[in-house]
């Protein structure tokens, strides 16, 4: 993995912990896919960022679609398994 991957995971693992101050954020990492647990109110919501997405993407845009995945958890009562960058779901 590369520094520049690290960081943009550490940026997005920081902007939820900001999101959701409160809740508990845990990150891991798996092969190619950089996920991020969000558990607030008793629900856990999943939210994976493939590799490819990191690499090609810069942190600005990244940081946005995170505050719009933001947004979407917290309207959410159920939980969410999100995948960015994943075939078909390309929401960076």
């Amino acid at each position: 993995m590369s520094v520049d991957i690290d960081m943009k995971a550490c940026t997005i693992l920081e902007r939820f912990g900001a999101e959701f101050r409160g809740a508990e954020v845990d990150y891991t990492c798996t092969q190619d896919l950089h996920e991020f647990l969000i558990t607030t109110g008793g629900v856990t919501h999943e939210v994976g960022f493939t590799e490819r997405v990191l690499l090609l993407k810069d942190i600005p845009d990244i940081e946005e679609v995170v505050a719009r995945l933001a947004e979407e958890i917290k309207a959410s009562t159920q939980p969410r398994k999100i995948r960015v960058g994943s075939r078909g779901n390309d929401i960076v």
